[in-house]
Parts: structure tokens; sequence; C-alpha cells
């Protein structure tokens, strides 16, 4: 017993002597370089950035701000984030028990031929027990360590992965809602020129039933109108489509969705700081998620080199037993036993070194994502910060356009009457209408879609805390 005793002291010794983890400590790369700042300085000179609004002062139309909360409270792409993060949060609680001791419970009856190591003299053949076993590794090089340290990394990693989840369902929304809108108005600017196209077509047959003019002017009269139709049924399809595309957004069914204001009423930020590039770092939660799975594998690494020491474990086992069920709780019917137990691998040493090697290459294929993932979001921001001031510029020339489009319609069309000009000036006029006025309202959207875009792309605030009308938020974790 002095013996054991002994044994399991320089067992806890060394345990207490065993500080550090084997394996690489995780430092954030720096292989990717940062920019000082960004290309386009007219839109992004200012230290503060966008993203710092929270999305609801982003947007200023009262039916898109409730569409969006409905969305965090329903989409399915949300709940799904949300049960992940919820299962890193279960299996980071099972890998921090590995910590504790492992106790097991045991009862029944055995057979023995009285050459059981637990005892000493018992010869029956038939014996009652109940036990209590424990079972402690000891975490001398520090595989458990490694192992909670990437259980915990990839549960921060499911967290920003359910955020950049919400961040691109807030965004997702506000674009097919854009959309939508501009759709209305497509479907009332195909409307109007089939109203438009449907009187020219009639002056043309009083014209050619008078003898003014010849069968030609109705029938190019009759394409011209046809043409205008099937451009209002398109534009009545794809307004349905999209209404389908939010109502699922929304986690419900497709079906009809409320309207606020109209396209030109949706008035987004004209001054739109970007901020620091660094800041992009910390602030985009698709590279943070990154940068966490980094983390998560570097630290498998420290586990798998773990694996290639021995594994000393303490296990503990005591109890009663006895013939007779009835004595089992008799004085002079206990035991126990207290031991150390080193596992060594030998046998398998190169299939654990392979197993480093595996966990190595898993981490260079991480930093490469990571690297990928920093390299996207910065080129996203440059797209969007450019496309936010071009697509402005070119909205408002196609509103000149389409002003100029409409009085030239006018002006063919009393041409035309006049017998001044022909009928083809007038039909080449309303194609040249309808035209502007969808590129002015597709631009018009693009150009809000853009602001969304970049919005997302800085990684825009969410914040649960201050947003109490969306949905609860996750469970705060800690290492």
């Amino acid at each position: 017993m002095g013996l054991t005793t002994r044994a399991v002291g320089v067992t806890v010794l060394l345990a207490g002597l065993a500080a550090c983890a084997l394996g690489p400590n995780y430092k954030r790369p720096a292989t990717t370089p940062v920019p000082p700042a960004w290309r386009d300085s007219a839109q992004a000179g200012k230290d503060s950035s966008f993203a710092n609004v929270p999305w609801w002062t982003v947007f200023n139309d009262d039916t898109l701000q409730t569409l969006i909360r409905q969305a965090l409270r329903e989409n399915r792409d949300v709940h799904i984030a949300l049960a992940r993060v919820n299962e890193a949060r279960a299996l980071l609680g099972i890998q921090r028990l590995e910590y504790f001791p492992q106790i097991n419970v045991q009862g029944g009856v055995r057979k023995s031929d009285g050459a059981d190591s637990l005892l000493t003299g018992v010869t029956n053949t038939e014996m009652g027990y109940v036990g209590v076993g424990l079972s402690w590794e000891l975490d001398l090089w520090g595989r458990l360590r490694r192992l909670n340290e990437a259980a915990a990394a990839e549960l921060l990693a499911t967290e920003e992965g359910r955020k950049s989840i919400i961040l691109t369902v807030v965004s997702d929304v506000a674009r097919a809602y854009m959309e939508m809108i501009e759709l209305d108005d497509q479907v009332a600017i195909t409307d109007t020129q089939v109203v438009i196209r449907r009187a020219s077509l009639q002056v043309a047959r009083g014209r050619f039933q008078g003898g003014l003019t010849s069968e030609m002017d109705v029938r190019q009269g009759e394409h011209a109108l046809a043409i205008a139709e099937g451009s209002h049924f398109r534009a009545l399809r794809q307004r349905t489509q999209k209404e389908n595309e939010l109502s699922v957004l929304l986690g419900r069914t497709p079906g009809g969705i409320s309207r606020g204001l109209r396209l030109p009423g949706q008035n987004v930020p004209t001054a739109i700081p970007a901020g620091l590039p660094s800041t992009l770092l910390t602030r985009r939660p698709d590279v943070r998620q990154a940068e966490e799975q980094l983390h998560a594998a570097n630290a498998r690494i420290g586990a798998a080199v773990a694996a290639l020491f021995p594994t000393i474990s303490l296990t503990a086992t005591a109890g009663t037993i006895s013939p007779e069920l009835g004595s089992l709780f008799n004085t002079g019917t206990g035991f126990w036993r207290v031991a150390p137990n080193l596992f060594l691998p030998l046998l398998n040493a190169g299939r654990n070194r392979r197993q480093v090697a595996a966990e190595r290459a898993r981490t260079e294929a991480a930093l490469g994502v990571y690297e990928r993932t920093v390299l996207t979001a910065f080129r996203e921001v440059e797209d969007q910060l450019v496309a936010v001031q071009r697509l402005r510029e070119e909205a408002d020339a196609a509103g000149r356009a389409s002003t100029a489009a409409r009085q030239g319609v006018r002006l063919a069309g009393l041409r035309y009457e006049g017998g001044v000009d022909n009928y083809l000036t007038l039909l080449d006029a309303q194609r040249a209408q309808l035209d502007a006025e969808l590129s002015q309202s597709g631009l018009e959207r693009q150009y809000r879609v853009a602001v969304v875009q970049l919005y997302k792309a800085l990684g825009g605030g969410w914040d649960p805390v201050t947003d109490t009308l969306a949905l609860p938020a996750a469970r705060k974790s800690g290492r």
C-alpha cells in the first residue's frame, strides 16, 4: 500500500509540473497584407465606418424594417445557425468534462473461481457485488487542454457564422424588397407604355382608314403594342416570383408582401465612410469565423502531438462484495484499490505521427481559407464603394435621359398627327422612352442595393442588445 501511495504522489506531482501544452500556440496570421486605405478615397476618407450604424437606421421604410425583424425571427437559415451554435456549445461542455474524473457505479452477481484480483481468500463460485470505479486522465502533455481549446474556437466560429447568416438575411431581405418595389415601377411603366401605344395605334388606324397613311403603320403599331404588353406581363411574372422569394426569406409560404415607400422614396445615405481597412478583420463575421476555424485546427495539432507521448491515468475502485446478497454491507466485505496506469504508444506510433501531419495539413488549408476570406472581404468593399459612387452618377444620367425621352414622345406624336413626320419616328420615340424609364428604375434600384451590399461588405452592425424587437441573442460563451 505504501508503494501505491508513493506512486500516486509522484503522478500528482508530475501533473502539477506539466504547465505547458504541446503544439504551436495560436497567433493571428500576418501573411495577408492590409491596405492602408481604400482606393476610393472620396467615399472612404473617414476613420468612422458606415457599418457602425444599426441596420434600422439605414432603411427609412417602416414596412421594410418590420419585414427584416420578421425574417430575423422566422428565417430558417437563422434557426439552423442557432441550432449549430447550441450544438457546438454542448460539444464544448462534453469536452470540458474530460478534465474531471469519470465515475461509474456497477453492481450484480457474477461467477468467481477464487482468484479474483480484488479479493484474497474468497473461494465462492458465485457472489454479489456493488462497486464504484473512477478513472482520471492526467493531462501531462496538454492533450485535453488543446482539445478544449479547439472546441471553444469551434463554438466561437459557429457564433460568428450565425452573425454572418443574420447579416446576410438582413441584406437579402432589403435587396429583395428593393427589387420588388422596382418591379412595381416596371409594372407601372410598362402599363403606361401599353396605354400610350394603344392610343397611337388608334391614331394610325384612323389615318389609314382616312387614306392618309399605309397599312404598314397599323401593322407596326400592332407589333409595338404586342411588345409592350409582353414587357408588362413579364414584369408581372417577375414581381410575383420576387414576392415568393421574399416570403421564403420571411419564413412563410409564398404570398403577398406589404409595401411601404416607393423606390424614389427609399432614401439612403449619400456620404458613406468605410472606415479603415484594418478594422475589417475584426468586424466582418465571416473573417472572424475563418480565423476561429484556423484557431481550432491549430489547437488540434497540439492534441495530435500529445498523443505521441505516454498517457497516464489514475484509476480507483471501491465497493463491497459478498457471497450472499443480504450481507453485502456487513463489516469486512468492503474493498478498494488505487493505482496509476501508463499507456505508451508503440506499434501505433507511426499512425500518430501521420495524424500530426494530417492536422498540420488541415491547418494549412484553414490558413488558406482565412487568407482567401480576407482578400474577398477587401475586394467586396472596394467593389461596393465604386458601385455606390458610379451607380448614383449613372442613375442621375438615366433620369435626364428619361425626361428627354418623354418629351421626344410628345413631340413625335404631335408631328405624326399633323402629318409632318412618319409613324416609325413615333414608334422609335416610344421605344426609347420605355428603355430609358426602365433603365432609370433599374439603376435607382441598383444604387440602393449597392448601399445595402456595402453595408454587408463592411460587416454592418446588428446588436441583439439594442435591437430588442428582433430575435433573442444566443447565450454568451467563454474559452
